[in-house]
């Protein structure tokens, strides 16, 4: 099954690089434009995505003015949110992401897309290709569901990335 599993973790981890190649690369733009313009990040994960800000935070690898969103925060203009959720369509994620819209802050979103409809949700969103489980057991359900390391991934395009822009106008951790 672990042979199974990675090979099918790569694929989604090649899905990902392909198809959301050009969507990184405008996602790191707009976080960058916030580092750039003494905005800050702000990060929210939902269910078990609230255990990647504290990666975010406390990595060595982490993009400068990231703090942790809670309801007390108030957005500027010149903030981005970056939100993860398992699902592009959370109801939870897209409060917070028109809330963060309503007071002009920039958003950034990372989570699998359902269905083509969703797509339009966000130009700033980054899907993570990951509907279910990788590998099929022995009942025919679909275990090993890795949306941690889905959207870790999704993170370190961006972190590469919006490093890269950054280096440019030598800022950095």
């Amino acid at each position: 099954m672990l042979k199974i599993f990675t090979t099918q973790l790569f694929g989604v981890f090649r899905n990902i690089q392909e198809s959301e190649e050009d969507r990184i690369e405008d996602c790191a733009r707009l976080l960058a434009q916030s580092v750039i313009g003494d905005g800050t990040i702000y990060v929210k994960g939902f269910d078990e995505l609230e255990a990647i800000a504290t990666v975010l935070l406390h990595s060595e690898e982490r993009i400068p003015s990231v703090s942790p969103y809670r309801e007390d925060v108030e957005l500027n203009p010149e903030d981005c949110l970056l939100v993860f959720s398992n699902k592009a369509h959370d109801d939870r994620s897209l409060t917070v992401l028109e809330s963060a819209r309503s007071v002009g802050a920039s958003t950034v979103s990372i989570g699998a897309v359902e269905s083509e409809q969703e797509v339009g949700i966000d130009e700033f969103h980054i899907d993570t290709k990951l509907l279910k489980g990788l590998v099929p057991d022995d009942e025919g359900r679909r275990i090993g569901y890795p949306t941690f390391m889905c959207a870790l991934y999704a993170y370190y395009a961006l972190y590469f990335t919006v490093s890269e822009m950054l280096e440019e106008y030598d800022i950095g951790d």
